[in-house]
């Protein structure tokens, strides 16, 4: 069996692998879209040789002076393009830097909170049976337990409103004349049109009776609205009351000499949000620069593409396709060593091409296994699995970890084996706000705490079977049927 501190730090090692393949194969890919432009270099200075033996000088000094310009011109955006480079590799270690500090900086928190959490765990059975004993306590659960009935009524007319609104609300949407009068604001104080446009505006809302369907599109909003106000308003009543019973708890937990441990593990929780957060932060913008450096080392920036387009123009003027089918016919020594070469050098180049197609394929397989995991540990923390109270089985983070990368398994049904796996091992009863994310199963309704994690980015997660926030869209797709991808390297 693997705690689940020791599980979360198992992912984070295949984390790291990844990433160190993806700089591997990034710093390949480099190397080889430099040595394709190296050669189509070298490939320009042949045609250059050929030009000399085989034309006029006046047809000589033309095709050399473009070629010349050319190569000339290529190369200065070349040297640009290289230094774009460089400038985002530095970036993403700084990165890779950072994000591995924050790492440890958590590993650290953790502890603490682990030698906090077991002193609170061998209090536990002690203060509760003393709680028990309390009627103010049993008040306050009873009125936590209210609140939360409350809420479940609330949100569940909310969701009734909700659902009539789309269902009902499709054909005023539908209808691009009502839309358009109701954008408008056509019949409220907010309307403003000169006199013709009021004109055709009142024939329109007479054509579709604007005046009899407002007022129901109006309604059919306004309800789910006004009902998912009251159902927040009651989720914040949970955390009044909430807060209260876990006043009461400390308190206890306190007169049992568990303060400091207390101070110590609800200290260590924040330090970690703050850093989970920070660490979402980190991995978006490593996955940002991570997309943009796979541009620049496929050959698919715009500055590198001109430049690849300039030295393949100079090739491609016309007649020298002809001079080089010319020189192959020939049975002249110079001919053919420069036809050799030139030979030599576009079957290199295409070898580098297959080398460059297989490491974006790679590339690509490599970012989405990153940014499920990412997803996978996200999950993995919101549902307190890091804690050392769950354990796991190590084909979670062995074999079925290795099938996961290879892409055997999804993303979904990964964690969804997590779900399955987890064994609770902590005391019977803990705090009430070691509860917020119930690991035995209940439903959680503390509304800061769920909202605070929604905070991050504008995409969302990158997967509807995941939660955790992205700042760029692209990724991983968690409810792919199949893995279907041919990867290689270390899985």
């Amino acid at each position: 069996m693997v705690k689940g501190p020791e599980a979360l730090r198992r992912l984070d090692r295949s984390m790291r692998d990844i990433r160190d393949e993806e700089r591997s194969l990034s710093r390949t890919s480099a190397d080889a879209s430099a040595k394709i432009a190296r050669l189509r270099e070298v490939e320009s200075e042949q045609f250059l040789h050929l030009a000399k033996v085989r034309l006029d000088p006046k047809k000589r000094d033309e095709v050399t002076e473009y070629i010349s310009r050319a190569e000339k011109e290529a190369n200065s955006i070349l040297k640009r393009h290289a230094g774009k480079l460089d400038e985002i590799s530095e970036l993403l270690a700084d990165v890779d830097k950072d994000i591995e500090t924050t790492r440890a900086k958590r590993d650290e928190a953790m502890s603490d909170f682990e030698q906090a959490q077991k002193k609170l765990d061998q209090l536990s059975t002690e203060v509760f049976a003393d709680l028990d004993k309390n009627p103010a306590y049993a008040a306050q659960k009873q009125a936590v337990e209210e609140a939360i009935a409350t809420f479940d009524h609330a949100n569940k007319k909310a969701e009734v409103a909700e659902q009539d609104r789309e269902e009902k609300g499709a054909p005023y949407r539908n209808d691009p004349l009502f839309m358009y009068l109701f954008e408008r604001g056509f019949n409220t104080g907010s309307y403003r049109a000169n006199n013709i446009t009021r004109m055709l505006d009142g024939w329109v809302a007479r054509m579709v009776r604007y005046h009899d369907a407002k007022p129901n599109f109006v309604i059919l909003n306004e309800i789910p609205m006004r009902l998912r106000e009251h159902a927040d308003q009651v989720q914040d009543k949970i955390d009044e009351e909430q807060q209260k019973l876990e006043a009461l708890e400390d308190a206890a937990f306190d007169a049992h000499g568990g303060k400091q441990a207390r101070e110590t593990a609800d200290r260590s929780e924040e330090i970690i949000g703050e850093i989970d957060a920070r660490l979402v932060e980190l991995e978006d913008k490593r996955d940002e620069l991570v997309h943009r450096q796979r541009k620049f080392t496929q050959g698919q920036n715009p500055a590198y593409r001109e430049a690849v387009d300039l030295l393949a123009s100079g090739l491609q003027r016309e007649g020298l396709e002809d001079l080089y089918a010319a020189a192959r016919q020939t049975a002249t020594r110079e001919d053919d060593q420069i036809v050799r070469k030139i030979d030599a050098v576009r079957s290199e180049i295409i070898s580098l091409e297959t080398e460059l197609r297989a490491c974006k394929d790679r590339l690509k397989v490599l970012s989405e296994r990153r940014r499920e995991l990412e997803d996978i540990e996200w999950e993995f923390k919101q549902k307190r699995y890091d804690r050392p109270s769950f354990d796991f089985d190590d084909d979670l983070v062995e074999d079925l970890l290795g099938e996961f990368l290879k892409g055997a398994i999804t993303a979904s049904s990964y964690w969804g084996k997590w779900q399955d796996a987890k064994k609770y091992r902590g005391p019977k009863r803990s705090r009430s706000k070691d509860q917020y994310s119930n690991p035995w199963g209940g439903k959680s309704y503390s509304s800061k705490k769920k909202r605070r994690s929604k905070d991050f980015g504008t995409f969302g997660s990158s997967s509807s079977e995941f939660s955790r926030p992205r700042s760029t869209p692209r990724g991983s797709k968690g409810k792919r049927d199949h893995g279907g991808f041919k990867t290689g390297g270390k899985f």
